[in-house]
Formats: C-alpha cells, structure tokens, sequence
C-alpha cells in the first residue's frame, strides 16, 4: 500500500527567504543608525567693496578754492556795494558795470555792449554829469571840504566798485546780462534812464548772486568730503592743500593764486573820473581748477582742523 505525502516547499529555499528578508532588515537599520555625511561648507563670503573715493569738490569756473562772498542776512539778502543806495548812486553804479561790461566782454556776440554803452553816454550824457556833480558834493560833504579827501574816498570807492564787476567767475553771466539790457537799450530808448539804471543794476545782482549760490553748495561739498575724507586723502587733492596745505605743499601744488583777481591788471581810465577800469581777460570755456584722483597718503596723522 502506497502513501503519497503531502507536498511541502524546500526547507532550503525558505531557508534562504527568511535570510534573505533579515540580512534586509539589518541593512535597514544599520542604514538608520549610521551617522549622516557633514554638509557641505558655506560658500566664502564676497570680498569686500572698496570704497570709491570721489574727487574733491572744485569751486565754480575761475573761482579760487578759498573766497570771501557776502552771505545772506535772516531775511536771506545779501549786503555788497552795491547795496543801500540812492538814485543818483545806483545809475552811477549801474554806469560803472556797464562800463566794466564794455570793457571785459570781448567775444563777437558782445559787440552790441560797446555799441549800447557808447550810445548811452552820448544820450544821456547831460543827465549822467548832473549825478557825477552831486556825487562829487556829497564826498565834498562827507570829507568836511576837503577836496582832496572827497577826491581819494571816491576813488577807492570806484576801484572797489569796478573790481567787484570784474570778478572772472561772474564773468559769463555778467556779459549775458549786459547784452541783453544793451539790446534792450538799443531797441528803445527808455523814458527814465534812472528807472532803467535801477532795474538793470538789480539784474546784475542777480547775477552775482547765482555764482554765490553756486559757490555755497562748493564750500558745503567741500566741507563734507574734508570731514569724510580729508584726513587720508587730502593732501592729494589741490583744493584741500590750497585751503590747509602749508606754503611749500602749496607751492609744490601750484594752487597759490589759483582763481585769484590780478595783483597789476591792465586798467582803463575812465572818461569821467579817471579812475582806471580793469580788464581781465577771461577764457570762459576753460577752467584753470586742476582735478586730481584721490591717493591715500599714510603719513598724515592729522585732520583738516588741527
């Protein structure tokens, strides 16, 4: 009698099943135990940006690194010569700086000046000696009779006034304001040259007045950049050492003088009073500041102010 038994799956290979589910899971947990890899470094960080250092500030064309202009009252007006005066003062003043005009603004576009100052003398000529005569009285006045004193007060108060229309960095703005009232006197004669002298000595204040405006926002620059920078870099730079250099730095800059009125200019005497008008040639299209770029120099220790 025959006994069949039963089917079963090899022990061998259940066996390697089994062994081969557990050499899994022990791999499994290995793998959790084990200790991550480090990340990666943090990339290294930029290098860091060097600071630009600017040029320091230049003043306005012509203009010297250090000057004196009027500065503005509470009311934010300015007190110059040409402040405070009469009529007969300031259509004499006005005479002046038309005369300064005609004298200094050389280019071909200037002409109609010349030939509007020229006009003007001719058609106004009696009432212009009739100023010149009271203003003459009134020096008389001022020195107590003497002629002599009332002579030399007047004159320097003319040199001072012609200088001042002579200013080189006033220059371009200057002669655009007396063409454009020359032009206006050529096309018509005004009615009250008194009136007409006023007006126009108001429009050259205006002009001044636009290169101190200028001038002022030069200072508050320059200012800044010798707080910030002036310590290190300052004796590279013209300006700096022309304002706190000491002689041989500024000899050796070549900014002595820079900007500065003519110590002997040329002058013209005046046909009324004498007194000799300056003429200073000026190249409106070039500026004799120099720019320098900024050089650290180690060896100054000290600021600006010290």
């Amino acid at each position: 009698m025959n006994r069949h038994k039963p089917n079963r799956s090899p022990i061998t290979i259940t066996k390697i099943a089994k062994r081969t589910v557990a050499a899994g899971a022990a791999a499994m947990l290995l793998s959790a135990c084990a200790t991550p890899p480090p990340p990666p470094p943090p990339p290294p960080p930029p290098p860091p940006v060097a600071e630009a250092v600017p040029y320091r500030p230049v003043p306005p064309p012509q203009a010297a690194y250090q000057m004196d202009i009027p500065v503005k009252d509470a009311a934010g007006n300015r007190t110059t010569i040409n402040s405070f005066l009469s009529e007969d003062e300031a259509t004499w003043h006005f005479r002046s700086g038309w005369n300064v005009a005609a004298l200094n603004c050389t280019r071909d576009v200037h002409q109609p000046i010349l030939d509007a100052y020229a006009q003007m003398l001719q058609q106004e000529s009696s009432l212009l000696a009739g100023v010149n005569t009271r203003l003459d009285a009134r020096y008389r006045q001022q020195a107590g009779g003497d002629r002599r004193q009332a002579i030399r007060t007047r004159e320097t108060h003319s040199t001072e006034l012609y200088n001042y229309f002579t200013s080189p960095p006033v220059r371009g703005d200057f002669c655009n304001t007396a063409l454009a009232i020359s032009n206006e006197y050529l096309t018509a004669r005004p009615d009250n040259f008194p009136t007409f002298a006023i007006s126009g000595l108001q429009r050259y204040e205006i002009a001044f007045d636009r290169f101190y405006e200028r001038y002022e926002a030069y200072q508050l620059a320059s200012a800044e950049w010798d707080a910030r920078w002036g310590s290190r870099f300052g004796r590279s730079q013209p300006g700096w050492v022309a304002i706190y250099g000491s002689l041989p730095q500024q000899q050796d800059a070549g900014v002595i003088g820079v900007g500065q009125m003519p110590s002997d200019p040329v002058r013209v005497p005046d046909t009324d009073t004498g007194v000799g008008v300056p003429v200073i040639p000026v190249d409106e299209t070039n500026s004799s500041t120099p720019v320098v770029q900024p050089f650290p120099d180690d060896s100054i220790r000290s600021t600006p102010s010290e």
